[in-house]
């Protein structure tokens, strides 16, 4: 499953980059790049719900390229977490940006939003 999802010229402020690599059979590395907000962050989730769905399967969510993260992005990243813990499946955030990191500690969401500096440093 390979998706490349660049934003439009004129819409690039609101559409953020979402790309999924498979690095094994029940591991995949999720990179978004921009704005992860109210505009945003359903498409990040509708990217990863389906990843999440499956008993011992990884995500790697690569977010070292977000350049803003608000309540809606908070949500998605939460609701993508329980997903996980519901179906059995793992969800690790790989180098988040300084934003992300701040808006994670400030909510507290960083004691269970588990991250990693890069996708090797993830356990499987």
């Amino acid at each position: 499953m390979s998706t490349d999802q660049t934003p439009a010229p004129d819409d690039h402020h609101h559409t953020p980059y979402l790309h999924v690599r498979p690095l094994s059979a029940d591991r995949h590395l999720v990179t978004a790049r921009g704005d992860l907000d109210l505009h945003t962050a359903h498409r990040l989730a509708d990217t990863l719900q389906p990843l999440l769905l499956t008993s011992g399967h990884s995500v790697l969510l690569d977010l070292s390229g977000v350049t803003f993260l608000d309540s809606t992005g908070l949500t998605c990243l939460i609701t993508a977490y329980r997903t996980a813990r519901t179906t059995g499946a793992r969800l690790a955030l790989i180098a988040p940006s300084e934003r992300v990191r701040h808006m994670l500690a400030l909510t507290g969401a960083d004691q269970v939003l588990h991250s990693y500096p890069t996708p090797d440093a993830a356990p499987d």
